[in-house]
């Protein structure tokens, strides 16, 4: 059974959808759940500690996988870096390093500001480049 693997913040359904017989309205046919949680803090883990992971495996049966290598959205999460897959179980952590790392719902860090150009040695100012995107 292959493995998927997520640098995305949130999980995503990737869904199957068929007109019903009037045609007005989607019918749900099938869906497959890929998690997300990279870069977001959880306490899942143990109660006394925050861990944040660097990247996140779902498993998948045979059809499920197939199916989703023809869903449009899962091919373009691939093309974009934030999802990628294997036969066997790798740790999460070790795909992600050449995943892209941070989609626009990812919570800011540190890293994510840099100092505004107001800034004085008295009082700091910050702009985050990412949101002034």
């Amino acid at each position: 059974m292959p493995y998927v693997y997520s640098t995305g913040t949130c999980s995503a359904y990737y869904c199957l959808y068929d007109n019903n017989i009037g045609g007005n309205v989607a019918v749900l046919k099938k869906k497959v759940l890929i998690h997300g949680g990279h870069g977001v803090a959880s306490d899942k883990i143990a109660s006394h500690m925050i861990h944040t992971p660097k990247g996140v495996v779902t498993n998948v049966s045979d059809e499920d996988f197939n199916f989703l290598l023809e869903n449009k959205s899962f091919q373009r999460h691939i093309k974009s870096g934030f999802i990628t897959h294997d036969p066997k179980k790798i740790k999460a952590e070790k795909m992600a390093v050449n995943m892209t790392e941070k989609d626009k719902s990812a919570p800011l860090t540190p890293k994510d500001f840099v100092p505004g150009p107001n800034s004085t040695k008295e009082a700091k100012t910050y702009a985050s480049p990412t949101l002034d995107q």
